[in-house]
């Protein structure tokens, strides 16, 4: 008799933690509320690299490709401001824009700095 109710609560046991393992999984696909988006850099009327940033100089993105273009995933939707600074430092600009979740265009005009 004892054997038959142990092997019940481990049966329950193991039961619960599968139902609760797999649910606990599920919020995992849940949690895309559309909170952040996709964002295409260009470089209007220049072909070189820029280092991209978010918000502030501290927040590095990544460098665009030699014909100042590149994709960031992941940004947070809202207002932001994307800095843009050639890699030998003689062409800057920003940009604020708007983003939303899904694909974001942001056209960022660069000027001489000296």
């Amino acid at each position: 008799m004892k054997k038959s109710t142990l092997f019940k609560k481990i049966i329950l046991i193991i039961s619960l933690s599968l139902i609760l393992g797999l649910l606990a999984g599920c919020t995992i696909f849940i949690a895309d509320t559309g909170q952040t988006g996709t964002v295409y850099i260009n470089i209007m009327d220049s072909n070189w690299r820029y280092d991209i940033y978010l918000d502030s100089y501290n927040n590095y993105l990544g460098t665009t490709d030699a014909s100042g273009q590149k994709a960031f995933y992941n940004i947070p939707t809202g207002y932001h401001t994307f800095y843009a600074e050639d890699v030998a430092y003689w062409y800057s600009g920003l940009k604020r824009q708007n983003i939303h979740s899904g694909s974001n265009y942001v056209n960022i005009p660069v000027y001489y700095n000296y």
